[in-house]
């Protein structure tokens, strides 16, 4: 996997590094959910509702890359597992 300044491309090469970007997703998402659901220190109303819809936002977005990561994982993982299907020569794919 390698990041640029620009994107990040590739896949991780570990289970571990998957089960890191979820966890970081997961408090990103936690955060956010608190954040757009508490009190905050926002003093005024149209202020408020801004900040809490900018919230909202990176929580869908955050949700959104999640579902991605757990796809992408789960995708690896049939993959892995196909391999070692066609390697054990047990069926013939």
């Amino acid at each position: 996997m390698s990041i640029s300044t620009d994107d990040l491309t590739g896949t991780p090469e570990q289970v571990d590094e998957y089960d890191e970007m979820i966890n970081n997703l997961d408090e990103i998402i936690e955060l956010g959910l608190h954040k757009l659901t508490g009190k905050g220190r926002i003093s005024s109303n149209e202020t408020k509702e801004r900040v809490r819809t900018e919230y909202m936002k990176r929580v869908e977005q955050a949700i959104r890359a999640k579902r991605e990561v757990v796809k992408d994982r789960r995708l690896q993982e049939m993959g892995r597992t196909l391999e070692a299907l066609q390697e054990s020569d047990e069926f013939d794919l």
